[in-house]
């Protein structure tokens, strides 16, 4: 199965005031959670970066959405490192902030 990008003109549009409360309540809850300082920039990053390549509001995906992300970075052979980082900063952000439960991060 081919994942398609959305493009900066697709209908979807990535709603910047939202992508704002979300990052804001994003660094609140790693903050609480008591990541360092280094782990939340990290993590962060990680976030962005689908985003970018969504190009709609993470809040907006479905877990087949972000299981196929995550399946097309790790086919891009990233170092296992970095494919880790970005998963746990997936992970908590959908479950942390979005406060969803899927299936997908319970998985190893």
């Amino acid at each position: 199965m081919k994942q398609t990008r959305l493009s900066p003109n697709s209908s979807k549009s990535v709603s910047i005031a939202n992508i704002n409360q979300l990052k804001t309540q994003f660094l609140t809850d790693m903050e609480l959670a008591g990541l360092a300082r280094a782990s939340r920039n990290r993590y962060l990053v990680a976030v962005e970066q689908l985003i970018k390549y969504c190009w709609c509001s993470p809040a907006e995906l479905t877990e087949r959405q972000v299981n196929n992300y995550m399946l097309e970075r790790h086919r891009q052979n990233p170092a296992k490192g970095t494919f880790k980082v970005m998963r746990f900063a997936l992970r908590f952000f959908f479950q942390q902030t979005l406060g969803r439960d899927w299936h997908l991060f319970k998985k190893k």
